[in-house]
């Protein structure tokens, strides 16, 4: 089986291949997770936790 090129930091989720159009950087923490991970306003699902919404 072969390395995984990308590995989310929220998920674990691992992606095979050009992982590049899945990686999405967080605003807030700026590290690197997968866009299912990512919010609309740019944060990983640990820092929406922590800052919520403006609204």
């Amino acid at each position: 089986m072969a390395d995984p090129q990308f590995v989310c930091s929220a998920c674990d989720k691992s992606y095979e291949g050009d992982a590049s159009n899945v990686m999405t950087e967080c605003r807030v923490c700026h590290r690197i997770h997968c866009t299912g991970c990512v919010d609309e306003y740019g944060r990983c699902v640990e820092c929406a936790k922590e800052e919520p919404s403006k609204g």
